[in-house]
């Protein structure tokens, strides 16, 4: 137990680093969302609002913390990497964070009731595009534009189990972050005189996930290789965040304030349903839905002709063999697969950029309870007509999670 609080409380002090891997799409609106943070869930496609799980923590819908027996704790970090190639444009970027950190523990197993909390990253926005332009008075000149940062979120919840076994869960979420472009342009020793321009967002405030997952309904199939099947639901709800923003310029001579103020940027709800069962007890699948109305998404009161309502798929599968004694470590590996299909939220240049997700994964115990977690995805999104880009991605994802017995009183 020593080792798990260090591990835990070394996680805890530290703040999610978003990743950088350069995707230009992130420019718009908060940049690429952050579904789940965890391995496992990468693996089945990064969603599974109807699973419930004994033995890992779901960001994606805190109902399924009712099924807890043992305190458990996540970490993650990963390594994204993006080949990108356009009408003049073909290059591979890349780099590793830390993606954040969940803990949670079960209260009663009798009600359902599980206590949650843990810092997770919502989006990231991470780019870099040199454009070139030209006038007649100054000539040509290099306009290098690069965006960092992202939102993130801190949250606290708890799970219920209401009355005919339906599980019910939510969570009080604060939102912060720091979104940051920067454009320098330079003017190559022509008339104009180079300058910077910085503007800065920092939005925060607070918002809610609420959900919902169903009692086992294998019974009403009457099938004996069918177990655990449920429906799910999660629904997220943010409030205005309230956004600290600034512009500043620099130039050789001065540097000036040309704004600066407080205003409300409004991200839509979003929304998860999904299916799952199990097959012959040690397969399981699940099928997801998601939609976020990124179409009502505003900035200090103006919404955006460059985003589009998200329409996300995915479908996922474990292979989780069944514990005996004396089983082999090989027969202990836990094995994940999953396929996405997204209708992202950018719209440029007259087309919906859609994305098409691979996933795989693979839990690894090193102890009781323990393991070590990978997951995988590979996707290609964008295309390269309307002088648009195509991105091929990779994203692997490595974890901890890690269990122990608390709040259990000893025999005498």
């Amino acid at each position: 137990m020593k080792l798990f609080l260090k591990i835990t409380l070394a996680f805890l002090v530290s703040v999610p680093v978003l990743a950088q891997s350069n995707s230009p799409y992130t420019r718009k609106g908060i940049g690429d969302l952050v579904y789940s943070f965890s391995s496992r869930r990468l693996g089945i496609g990064q969603l599974g609002a109807s699973v419930p799980d004994a033995d890992f923590i779901s960001t994606i819908n805190p109902a399924s913390w009712y099924m807890l027996k043992r305190t458990r704790a996540e970490f993650s970090m990963d390594y994204s990497g993006i080949f990108a190639s356009g009408n003049s444009l073909k290059k591979y970027y890349g780099d590793a964070n830390f993606n954040g950190v969940t803990f949670a523990f079960p209260i009663s197993s009798l009600y359902g009731i599980s206590g949650g909390f843990g810092i997770i990253p919502y989006s990231n926005v991470s780019y870099e595009v040199v454009d070139t332009f030209r006038n007649s008075i100054t000539g040509s000149y290099k306009v290098d534009s690069k965006g960092t940062g992202g939102v993130s979120k801190i949250f606290i919840g708890t799970s219920y189990l209401l009355p005919g076994n339906l599980a019910a869960g939510a969570t009080f979420d604060y939102y912060f972050g720091t979104l940051n472009y920067v454009e320098t342009v330079d003017f190559s020793g022509t008339l104009g005189l180079n300058s910077v321009y910085n503007r800065k967002y920092e939005p925060k405030g607070i918002g809610g996930t609420f959900g919902l997952i169903s009692p086992d309904l294998s019974p009403l199939i009457n099938s004996d290789a069918i177990s655990n099947l449920r429906i799910g639901a999660a629904l997220n709800i943010i409030s205005p965040l309230s956004t600290d923003t600034s512009l500043i310029s620099t130039t050789p001579l001065d540097s000036d304030t040309l704004g600066s103020g407080i205003v409300d940027l409004s991200i839509p709800f979003r929304f998860n349903a999904g299916i799952s069962f199990n097959l012959d007890t040690k397969y399981m699948f699940c099928l997801d839905y998601l939609f976020q109305p990124w179409s009502s998404y505003k900035f200090n009161g103006l919404k955006s002709i460059e985003l589009a309502d998200l329409h996300k798929i995915s479908a996922g599968f474990e292979f989780r063999p069944v514990l005996e004694p004396g089983s082999s470590f090989w027969e202990q590996i836990i094995f994940r697969a999953g396929l996405g299909f997204e209708r992202t939220q950018y719209y440029l240049n007259g087309e919906n950029i859609q994305q098409l997700s691979v996933f795989g994964g693979l839990s690894i115990p090193f102890s009781h309870e323990n393991t070590l977690d990978i997951g995988m995805q590979f996707a290609a999104r964008g295309t390269t007509k309307s002088n648009l880009v195509q991105e091929n991605m990779v994203k692997l994802n490595i974890g901890l999670s890690l269990g122990e017995i608390w709040f259990i009183r000893e025999e005498k």
